[in-house]
């Protein structure tokens, strides 16, 4: 008989190894864990379902993520854990499975896009991945496997706020926490499970990090992230349909254009958001008097020049354009070259880091203070709600879109702002001549040295 030995990670902390051994509680049958940023919450869920697949003999244990790809990152997590071939089989083909032969057990790692594909053949345990992405009928679909075989289900999540499509994860967890109050008063074990691990919690994490993150982002994005706290809403942008005007838009395919029935009177600035390869590329037009959307026009599968061609024959729908603000990050010169030969004013923007968390900041505040308004669009509207904030190994923040997902629109609307904000506020100039104005210089500045009020004066001397 050979023996093999299977060597977990070790668990930074007391709650991920909670995670990594939840599953094998007795008598558990969910456990929920609202976790920050960068805790380590895949990794440990995954120690879990490999630590619950070697105790399951004829088992399926299942790994559920919002997309594939996220799937995916979960078998090569459970791939490290276990022993290597013949011990183990992994399956790419087709849904993503390893079969442990020596058990007769398989782990199979599934996309929560179809709910009700999950339904079937009885399953013995469950890691429900970035649950606050996923829709409620996953949570459902999973909960008729595990009827006959009692299997446990741990549920895990960045927290998405209380209401909208992370509602059913909030709700699930005060489910839990408050079962666990009862199950305490009474002096019993509970049977659901209700954790809270904020970024801190993994000593990988250095506190400076956590530090700039907090003086960064807004006190509801990081008490949301970080300290893994359910806030009212936890969108990226809060108050956006409030900022919504008119009737649904009709728009659909992957050509997309509107203008408002104002627009030829309009005098606008365009966000240029250019496509690549499967991206769209996105033009939004914004009135500068009312700071308010009033034309887009979004496509793709076309080249550069095409696609300025399209963006001349956009600008047409306008009474005056006065800017256009595109982003030629990884482009360099090419579109500012060509756009040079256009005559249409530009204004190039290669995006780092911190100039693209500006403009962001910038589009939040423009919505939470109902400053802009903006169409009925549905696939706006959808980028919105999904656009988040993500970090990496070094802590460093960006915002972007979930992974599978478009910030085309995002990105052209908040490069608009840019422009709304630089281009809508005229300068004003004052003349000494104005008697209204009139200052009387030997009067107003007798003994007063030049370099004191230097920065007061608007005029330039030539």
């Amino acid at each position: 008989m050979t023996t093999v030995t299977v060597e977990l990670p070790e668990p930074h902390s007391h709650k991920q190894k909670m995670l990594m051994t939840a599953l094998l509680y007795p008598g558990l049958q969910e456990l929920w864990c609202v976790c920050g940023t960068k805790f380590g919450k895949t990794l440990g869920g995954d120690g879990g379902l490999v630590n619950k697949a070697l105790q399951t003999p004829n088992g399926i244990i299942r790994h559920v993520a919002p997309i594939y790809t996220q799937a995916k990152i979960g078998m090569r997590y459970c791939e490290k854990m276990l022993p290597p071939p013949p011990h183990s089989k992994p399956n790419r083909s087709g849904l993503p499975t390893i079969y442990l032969p020596d058990l007769d057990t398989s782990l199979e790692f599934w996309h929560g896009q179809e709910p009700e594909s999950l339904e079937g053949d009885g399953v013995h345990g469950y890691l429900l991945d970035e649950c606050a992405k996923l829709k409620m009928g996953v949570y459902a679909s999973a909960k008729t496997t595990v009827t006959v075989t009692r299997g446990p289900i741990m549920g895990t999540s960045t927290p998405r706020g209380k209401g909208g499509k992370g509602a059913w994860f909030y709700n699930k967890c005060v489910e839990a926490k408050a079962h666990m109050e009862w199950s305490l008063k009474k002096g019993i074990p509970p049977t659901h499970v209700f954790l809270t691990a904020p970024t801190s919690e993994n000593p990988f994490v250095a506190p400076e990090v956590i530090e700039s993150a907090r003086k960064s982002l807004p006190d509801r994005l990081f008490r949301q992230y970080y300290l893994a706290e359910f806030i009212d809403d936890g969108a990226i942008f809060v108050g956006v349909k409030d900022c919504v005007y008119g009737d649904l838009l009709d728009v659909y395919g992957d050509t997309q254009q509107w203008t408002s029935l104002e627009a030829k009177d309009c005098e606008v600035v365009i966000g240029a958001d250019w496509g690549k390869i499967e991206d769209y590329t996105v033009f939004s037009a914004w009135d500068l008097k009312q700071c308010k959307m009033v034309g887009f026009l979004r496509f793709r599968g076309v080249d550069y020049i095409s696609a300025i061609k399209n963006l001349i024959w956009f600008k047409r729908k306008f009474k005056k354009l006065i800017m256009v603000m595109h982003d030629k990050t990884g482009l360099g010169q090419v579109i500012d070259d060509a756009l040079a030969e256009t005559g249409l004013p530009y204004e190039g923007v290669t995006f780092t880091n911190k100039s693209k968390t500006e403009m962001v900041n910038g589009l939040m505040m423009a919505f939470q203070f109902k400053k802009i308004q903006i169409p009925h669009w549905e696939e706006m509207l959808l980028e919105l709600d999904l656009y988040e904030v993500k970090t990496n190994a070094l802590g460093t923040m960006s915002f972007s879109a979930p992974e599978g997902q478009h910030d085309d629109i995002v990105s052209s609307m908040f490069l608009a702002y840019q422009a709304v904000d630089e281009y809508s506020t005229p300068l004003e100039l004052r003349f000494l001549g104005d008697e209204k104005n009139h200052i009387d210089i030997n009067k107003e500045i007798k003994d007063v040295p030049w370099y004191e009020i230097a920065d007061d004066w608007r005029v330039i001397n030539e």
